[in-house]
């Protein structure tokens, strides 16, 4: 009896050996690969906080951050610009913008007219000074841009010898309306549209000139041709 139960032991021996074995294998594969691991990704001592001394040690006067909130702006917008300086005693921003002062982070409106580089100079405590710039473009609002959507000739008759033409006009985003040959003075506050008559005598050019936001202005040329003598 005991010499078959000891031969029925063996089996579960070997089963007990490989199952060990195996539990070895994976953690030594385990920690192997996590140890490869952290080789391979492991920070130098002391990276982060020369890092962080670079930026933020020492005395020198340094510009920490400097840009608009938008890299580029319509007509009448405004937009904000950000700054930050460490160790200065004094800050500017050129052109001149309100509210500027020594911060390690600021932000100010502004609201140029036109394309405008901006320049940011940061003084230290001993006297020297760093800079940083940006340029903030400006476009055109299209409702500030006029523009002559029409200009021709909608009714011509020809009475006692003379030619008569009448001629239509129709505008978006303006606020005068000239025509060159004068033909009438020009017109403030104008409607978007309307029509004049003319009775050249010979065949002409006319201009019609729309006038908008910002000194901005728009063009059209129409050719009259008025017919030979028969």
């Amino acid at each position: 009896m005991w010499k078959l139960l000891k031969s029925a032991d063996i089996p579960l021996r070997v089963a007990t050996v490989l199952a060990l074995a195996y539990l070895g294998y994976v953690y030594l594969a385990r920690h192997g690969a996590g140890r490869r691991w952290t080789d391979n990704h492991q920070t130098e001592p002391g990276a982060a906080e020369s890092k962080f001394n670079d930026t933020y040690g020492g005395t020198a006067v340094k510009i920490l951050q400097f840009y608009a909130r938008d890299g580029a702006i319509l007509e009448d917008q405004s937009t904000v610009i950000c700054y930050g300086v460490l160790n200065a005693k004094a800050v500017r921003i050129e052109p001149p913008v309100e509210g500027i002062r020594p911060a390690l982070a600021n932000c100010v409106t502004v609201q140029p007219e036109h394309d405008t580089h901006y320049t940011l100079t940061a003084e230290g405590n001993d006297g020297k000074t760093v800079t940083a710039a940006f340029t903030l473009a400006v476009k055109p609002d299209p409702g500030n841009i006029p523009k002559v959507t029409a200009f021709q000739v909608v009714n011509h008759s020809y009475e006692l010898g003379q030619h008569y033409f009448t001629i239509a006009f129709r505008f978006e985003n303006g606020h005068s309306v000239s025509i060159d040959p004068p033909v009438f003075t020009t017109l403030e506050d104008s409607a978007p549209f309307g029509q004049f008559v003319v009775t050249p005598k010979n065949t002409t050019t006319y201009t019609l000139t729309v006038g908008g936001k910002k000194g901005r202005k728009a063009q059209k040329q129409l050719t009259v041709e008025v017919p030979p003598k028969s």
